[in-house]
Parts: C-alpha cells; sequence; structure tokens
C-alpha cells in the first residue's frame, strides 16, 4: 500500500494520535506499523483494583519487549468518584497492589506516575464513613514509595490526584521527590457543608500548609524541580499561613497554582524571583484578599500571616474586636509585574478552568492547564472575615461579592482588562476577547459580567 512509503517519522507522528481501538488494529496489519502502534499503545499502561487489571498490568510489565515502551503508569483507586452524599462502604485495600507497586523497578524506561485517589476523603467524627480511609491512602502511598525508590532510572514526573492532607508521606517516596523534575499535587480538605468554617481552624490543615507543603513537599525538590503544579478544594495561602520563604527553584519552567491567595507583595516577588527560567504561569480560580478582618485571639494572630504591626485594630466591631488589613494591590499590579519582570514568560492564563464544574458535585481540575481559557471572573477579589460579623451570610471566611455588598468590592474592571491585554501583546499570545461563557458565567471581553 502506498501508505507504507511514507517516512517513518510520519508513520510515528500518525499513531501517536490515534486512539486505543485504532492502535489495536494497526497491530494486526504488518510490521512496521505493528511496531510503531505498540510502542504508542504501551506508553501509557493503567491499572485498576479490580482483579482483571491487575492480572493485565502484571503481564504488560514484566513482558520483556512489552515494558520497555512503558514511560507513563496511571494508578487508579477508582474509575468514577463517589458522591459525598451517598452512604458507602469503607472500600478493602487492593492487596494486590502490594505485590505490584514494588514490581515498577521491572519497567525500564519509567518516568511519570500518576495516582488517583477519591475526591471523597476521611471526616473526623464516627457517622460519615468515607470509601478511602487514611489507612487506606497511607498503604498505597507506603507501596508506592516502595516502589519508585528502587527505580532504575529516578522517577521525573509525579502526579497525586485527591490527596488528603492528613494521610503522611512515607520516607520512600520523600526520597523519590529529590529527583523529581515536575510534580502535581491536588489537595483535598474535611468539608462539612454545614460547618465549612471549621475546617481551616483543624490542626490537619494548619499543619500541611504550615509544615508539611513547604519542608516535606517543596524543600526537597527545589534544585530539580521544572513544572509545578498545586490545587487545593479550599482557598489557600493566606489561612492558616503558608510561607513561601527559603523554597527556591532555579530550573522552575512551569507553575500553575490554583485556588491560590495572593495577599501581599512577597508572594508576586517569589514568582518573579523566577524571572530567568519561567515560561509558563497558570492562576486558576486565584484570588487576591483585597481585605481581611482577623479576630483578635491568639489562635488567629497565631495562623495569620500578617503580623500586628502591620494590621489596624477595631474595638467592637459586631461584638468582636479584631485587627484589620488591606492589601492595596490590584491584578492590574500583579499583570503589569508579570509583563516586566518575566521576560521569558511565553503563556499565560488566568480564569475559572472549566474542569471545576464537571462533575455535579465538585471536582479539582488535573491535567488542564492547557484548557483554562483566560477570563476575569467577578469573585477574582475575595475578603476573609476571621469570625462571624454582620451582613455575613456564608458558612464560610472567604466572602465573595455575592455574600456581601458589592460597592464594598474593587471597581477596576477596566483597568485590570487593559493591564491584561497588555501582558498578552507583550508575550504575543492570542486570547478570545470576544463573548462566551464558563460553566453558567458570562464573560465579555474577558471580564465576567457581573450578576448585580
Amino acid at each position: 500500500m502506498a501508505s507504507f512509503n511514507l517516512p517513518p517519522e510520519l508513520l510515528a507522528i500518525i499513531t501517536s494520535l490515534s486512539n486505543t481501538e485504532t492502535l489495536k488494529a494497526l497491530r494486526l496489519t504488518n510490521h512496521m506499523l505493528c511496531a510503531f502502534a505498540t510502542k504508542n499503545l504501551f506508553s501509557t499502561v493503567s491499572l485498576y483494583t479490580e482483579d482483571q487489571s491487575c492480572e493485565g498490568f502484571e503481564s504488560v510489565i514484566t513482558h520483556p519487549q512489552l515494558n520497555e515502551h512503558v514511560h507513563k503508569v496511571r494508578l487508579n483507586t477508582v474509575k468514577v468518584d463517589y458522591s459525598s452524599d451517598e452512604e458507602h462502604e469503607e472500600l478493602e485495600v487492593p492487596f494486590k497492589w502490594k505485590e505490584l507497586l514494588p514490581m515498577l523497578p521491572k519497567i525500564p524506561n519509567l518516568e511519570s506516575v500518576v495516582l488517583r485517589f477519591d475526591k471523597t476523603i476521611t471526616f473526623d467524627d464516627d457517622y460519615q464513613h468515607p470509601p478511602q480511609s487514611v489507612d487506606y491512602r497511607e498503604s498505597l502511598i507506603r507501596w508506592l514509595g516502595a516502589g519508585l525508590v528502587s527505580l532504575k532510572q529516578p522517577l521525573k514526573e509525579l502526579g497525586i490526584q485527591n490527596h488528603q492532607n492528613m494521610t503522611p508521606l512515607n520516607p520512600d517516596l520523600q526520597q523519590v521527590l529529590c529527583t523529581l523534575s515536575s510534580l502535581r499535587l491536588n489537595v483535598v480538605h474535611e468539608t462539612e457543608p454545614s460547618c465549612i468554617q471549621n475546617e481551616i481552624e483543624k490542626e490537619a490543615f494548619q499543619d500541611f500548609y504550615g509544615r508539611i507543603l513547604p519542608s516535606i513537599w517543596l524543600k526537597p525538590m527545589m534544585g530539580s524541580l521544572r513544572k509545578l503544579s498545586l490545587y487545593s478544594n479550599f482557598p489557600w495561602g493566606f489561612y492558616p499561613k503558608f510561607s513561601l520563604e527559603g523554597i527556591h527553584c532555579p530550573n522552575l519552567q512551569s507553575l500553575t497554582l490554583g485556588n491560590f491567595c495572593f495577599f501581599e507583595d512577597q508572594q508576586v516577588d517569589w514568582i518573579l524571583s523566577h524571572s530567568s527560567t519561567l515560561e509558563q504561569l497558570y492562576l486558576d480560580d486565584c484570588l487576591i484578599f483585597f481585605r481581611a478582618r482577623i479576630l483578635d485571639n491568639e489562635g488567629q494572630l497565631a495562623m495569620c500571616p500578617i503580623p500586628k504591626s502591620r494590621m489596624e485594630f477595631q474595638p467592637g466591631y459586631s461584638w468582636w474586636d479584631f485587627w484589620h488589613y488591606d492589601y492595596p494591590s490590584r491584578w492590574s499590579d500583579l499583570f503589569a509585574s508579570f509583563k516586566t519582570g518575566l521576560p521569558h514568560l511565553r503563556r499565560f492564563a488566568i480564569g475559572h478552568n472549566r474542569a471545576w464544574d464537571a462533575d455535579p458535585e465538585y471536582e479539582i481540575p488535573f491535567e488542564k492547564e492547557l484548557d483554562l481559557v483566560p477570563a476575569l471572573m467577578h469573585d477574582r477579589y475575595m475578603a476573609f472575615e476571621g469570625g462571624l460579623v454582620e451582613g455575613h451570610l456564608g458558612p464560610s471566611q472567604f466572602i465573595s461579592p455575592g455574600w456581601n455588598e458589592a460597592g464594598d468590592w474593587p471597581q477596576c474592571d477596566d483597568e485590570d482588562r487593559e493591564a491584561l491585554k497588555t501582558l498578552y501583546g507583550k508575550i504575543k499570545q492570542q486570547v478570545d476577547c470576544g463573548e462566551f461563557t464558563v460553566g453558567d458565567r458570562k464573560v465579555v471581553d474577558l471580564v465576567e459580567t457581573r450578576p448585580w
């Protein structure tokens, strides 16, 4: 056939764009297409908890010809996430994985591993029983670490989807972190629909952002990291405090932050400190805390990153004494800083990823950076209220315009839009400045139309 006269490079591209069923069919044609199809078909292999999946996975990674094509492994503890409103039986730990995960060193060219947990997590009470307990998650992390630490070549990429904040890391996996060039970490925290405000006051939440994330996750991989993606199902970065002090990645090329809070210029300066290498920056559902009120008690003040010397005391505000903080910078200021301070920036996006709305309940985007459509959503500015205050109708400390008087919020759509367009002009990135929707929200000329 004439198609077989195509250059091998072109055949490689064609097969790389083919779906699984097409690749299976191509393996049955002739030796040339079989070789290209086999390479692409087995470049990524997936493991589920069912016996059939375990058997198929083992047959591939122990096959002397097939295992050399494997570069990425996806470890899926679920096919579809459980609903948090349903009653679940606690899942049994997939003990077959205890045998399979330590066998990962049999894959000679393994570069990337993604571990997916269920998004429904353990609650600190005796009434709700999620499908995957902390022991379940810890066992899989331990087995995975045992396999990865023994790889012939250090792992390059690690992704953990729906990592519960209280799940400990074992020493083997901590050792693996030191050689990673790419980390994707989606963190989920306990949420009680009737008492959302309670979660950020819990010790596990505070310990994760105060110690575990900066010291155990980020600092060991600073020297090798080139790509970093951090998401949380809670706004993070402000309260409880999370410090970037002492963290610098000299080779960082791509940075993605999801649900991150900007509240002081030092955070922007941290991004700019990677000016010699940073080429891609994605800010997914990130926000600016333009105002914060912290209760005048030792507990909240200890978790607040702003010292009292930079706040104003407000006695007797709505039954409580508060410390008040204003952050004067706006998104237009941040865009201007990125424009002048990141000379190698080639791709930038800020907005609300449609993946957040893909699930009827809630789902954190994972491996979806390129799907982030640039848009300035109205909740890009929020306020933090440390206690229940007059006019605050929502069950959370994170206050959006919909929960309060819109007039209190920064009125700077035009300034933000023009600064964003200027940034895109500088990096020569084309964006949609027309009219489109993000979920059920309408965006016109890069700015979400306001519902009030």
